[in-house]
């Protein structure tokens, strides 16, 4: 047999050595872990070591993590204890080790994991991969939860118009009842203070007869009792001013927000779909139809209670002098 150098054997040796020696790094993957292991062995076949699991988790986010491992090696047979492994304390794998694959089997896993031989640019080139999968579905997420809430928003503006013009319209009804009944409100306020002044009058006539102090007083209540009819029928109408105030006044405002936003809005400004555009084109389409008329209506009946105001102080007024002069009277 022919004798090989000793150069020849070295590398043979070395070549041998290195296939057989499991320290090292290796790499396992799949489309959503990546599995990086370092592995030291000891003289004694002991080995040590740490092993990272980067996972891909379902909302797109990437977990992490680092256990230690401990094991020994008989050969190509491997054992490994992996500390903290899934929740759990301690998991032991059992696998073999052939070339440049450990292949580990056990740990309540289906299939045994395969881990390749590999250097840190590798680990490194398949944790960005990772990542780059993470950020789609982030994105993508994001965008749903963009379009849902666009979608909700979208809705709830619908809803809003539609009651907005639900309430314009019971406005509308109420100022045609109240406005057609505050031109006899207005009478009252001058029938009261006629009333009033036929009351002083009666009293003036009977100013100079000393039979007729009862008359005379009897003139006097009457007067002062019209006018708690005045304050009574002043006290109606407040109450229906502060329901205008309290009612009426904060839908014109909204009206008028949401008819200025309808007509600045721009469906392609705004990311709607086509359906969603025709929706919101719709519903601003009612409130611009509903707009002219509530104006009006809302319009009048705020002026209208402020003329009832008007003649209520200008009766009002009438009524104290004839009231001090009945009292004189008296």
């Amino acid at each position: 047999m022919k004798r090989l150098s000793v150069s020849t054997v070295a590398a043979l040796t070395l070549l041998c050595g290195c296939q057989r020696d499991i320290s090292g790094t290796y790499l396992a993957t799949d489309k959503g872990t990546v599995c990086w292991l370092q592995l030291v062995r000891t003289p004694d076949d002991h080995l040590t070591g740490q092993m990272a699991f980067s996972t891909l988790d379902t909302d797109g986010k990437v977990s992490q993590d680092a256990v230690p491992i401990a094991g020994a090696t008989n050969g190509e047979n491997v054992t490994i204890s992996v500390s903290r492994w899934m929740g759990l304390q301690t998991v032991t794998f059992g696998g073999t080790f052939e070339g440049n694959k450990l292949t580990l089997t056990g740990g309540g896993q289906a299939s045994p994991t395969v881990l390749e031989r590999a250097d840190l640019s590798d680990y490194q080139k398949q944790l960005g991969m990772l990542n780059v999968r993470s950020q789609e579905i982030l994105a993508a997420t994001a965008a749903a939860d963009a379009r849902r809430r666009t979608d909700l928003a979208q809705r709830n503006f619908v809803d809003q118009v539609d009651s907005l013009i639900a309430h314009m319209e019971r406005i509308d009804a109420a100022a045609d009842l109240h406005l057609s009944r505050f031109p006899n409100v207005e009478k009252r306020y001058q029938a009261i203070t006629a009333r009033i002044g036929a009351y002083v009058e009666r009293e003036r006539r009977l100013a100079g007869d000393p039979n007729a102090a009862v008359d005379r007083s009897g003139l006097y209540v009457d007067a002062n009792e019209a006018a708690l009819d005045t304050n009574q029928l002043h006290l109606d109408v407040e109450s229906l001013r502060q329901d205008f105030d309290t009612n009426a006044k904060p839908v014109a405002d909204n009206e008028a927000t949401f008819e200025n936003g309808c007509r600045s809005f721009h469906v392609e400004m705004n990311g709607l779909t086509s359906q969603q555009g025709q929706a919101h084109s719709a519903a601003c389409g009612r409130l611009l139809e509903a707009a002219p008329l509530f104006q009006q209506k809302s319009g009048a009946l705020g002026a209208g209670l402020a003329r009832l105001e008007q003649v209520y102080g200008q009766e009002e007024s009438k009524q104290q002098a004839l009231l001090e002069t009945a009292q004189k009277l008296e």
